[in-house]
């Protein structure tokens, strides 16, 4: 496993991110983007990878966040996928090893009826992905999405095994559930791993400082991870008002690597 962390995506932060990951010892920076993927030009990714390679670092993953894949509308489903296939090529110009979207969703429709549309929808996307040597994680809990939950992704698996899932320990245990049983039952599955500490006080989530001083079980986690043999990226995730910022973000990220490298050997 390595560890790397979520990068800031402007061309000087991608500057300072690549060198600091190289001076620190991270592995692997990943690039987000929600709204803002509208405006990110090939120019722009060459640039990016012309700096990682400079410093030495590398792209662990690309995620398209946000875009409903499934859209009721014609002209928004349409939009929305040609952004992941563009995605694709971005991910293989940057040299990323997972490219990390949502399935979609029909509001009104059941998980089934859900599931059986994105098996319409999303085998080329599948397919050109893996062409471009990514493997594709689906979120879960997050918006544009029907992946609730490990039973959304049942039938789907059926017919698409190559489906992943990227796992966030904190995002399942804010939205009411328990992340264990996800990584014991379907930890085969799990391309990718973010990691993000949450504190909650009084039912409510206080703080997200870096792993370790809040709530979430990364022994647990790790535990789970191993007996699965799993070998992608462990990314860490500057999030929240605090620990996302200057001075906090680069304390946060070291003192996070400290904490989670000694589950590493």
């Amino acid at each position: 496993m390595k560890i790397g962390f979520i990068g800031l995506n402007d061309l000087p932060g991608v500057e300072e991110d690549a060198r600091f990951a190289a001076e620190n010892g991270f592995d692997g920076i990943e690039y987000d983007y929600w709204q803002s993927f509208e405006e990110l030009t090939a120019e722009t990714v060459k640039q990016m990878r012309a700096i990682l390679d400079k410093h030495g670092a590398y792209a662990s993953s690309l995620g398209l966040w946000g875009w409903n894949h499934l859209a009721p509308d014609a002209d928004e489903r349409g939009r929305s996928l040609g952004y992941l296939d563009r995605a694709i090529e971005f991910a293989q110009m940057l040299g990323a090893r997972v490219l990390i979207t949502g399935g979609g969703n029909i509001p009104a429709a059941s998980p089934a009826e859900n599931a059986a549309e994105f098996l319409k929808v999303f085998p080329p996307y599948l397919e050109k992905a893996q062409r471009a040597g990514l493997k594709v994680a689906m979120y879960l809990v997050h918006g544009g999405s029907f992946f609730a939950g490990v039973s959304d992704f049942l039938p789907v698996w059926k017919q698409l095994p190559e489906i992943g899932i990227k796992l966030d320990p904190a995002n399942i245990r804010h939205h009411g559930d328990d992340y264990l049983p996800i990584l014991r039952d379907a930890g085969d599955k799990i391309y990718h791993v973010h990691i993000k500490e949450h504190l909650y006080m009084d039912g409510k989530l206080a703080s997200q400082p870096p792993a370790g001083m809040g709530d979430i079980q990364w022994g647990k986690v790790m535990a789970f991870l191993y007996e699965h043999n799993y070998t992608g990226n462990l990314t860490i995730e500057p999030h929240g008002p605090i620990w996302s910022k200057p001075p906090f973000r680069r304390k946060m990220l070291l003192l996070t690597q400290r904490h989670i490298s000694q589950f590493i050997v």
